[in-house]
């Protein structure tokens, strides 16, 4: 199985101070010699943005995490069959939750993760109550919640 961590389990998992660093960390230790932990391209945009806006104090060290992240886990990129599926997932989400084209746009990203993971047959890791809503949309959505007791 894949493991794809977004932007959050991502941070967990490279941030020994967070929270939920242990229950990551932990899970991915767990994991069989047959799995593999995945990244998106999009989580490592995610990543850069916030190198840049960091204090320089922080840079050094956020540089070695997005590095590491880098050197560990293969990154998936953005594909045309991903492409297709976030038009389609994104308007759907839209009619879900009601909301309008420019407040969709908040959700871009997740649904790029989403679409990745379908479209790659990856199982999604994340805490983030939206992909609750884009699993009623395509139960094809595999999510687990690695914060969550096991």
């Amino acid at each position: 199985m894949r493991y794809l961590l977004d932007s959050d389990s991502l941070s967990d998992l490279y941030e020994p101070d967070s929270p939920g660093h242990r229950n990551i960390a932990g899970r991915v230790v767990a994991l069989a010699k047959t799995d593999s932990v995945v990244v998106s391209i999009v989580t490592l945009f995610e990543m850069e943005y916030g190198y840049a806006r960091a204090p320089e104090k922080l840079k050094l060290l956020l540089r070695q995490r997005i590095s590491a992240v880098q050197a560990d886990s293969p990154i998936l990129s953005l594909t045309l069959e991903a492409a297709r599926l976030f038009g389609s997932l994104k308007v759907r989400l839209q009619v879900l939750r009601q909301l309008s084209p420019k407040a969709s746009k908040a959700h871009n990203i997740d649904l790029m993760t989403a679409a990745t993971a379908i479209t790659e047959g990856c199982t999604l890791v994340s805490a983030d109550g939206i992909y609750s809503d884009l699993r009623r949309i395509d139960p094809t959505l595999r999510v687990e919640n690695w914060l969550a007791s096991s």
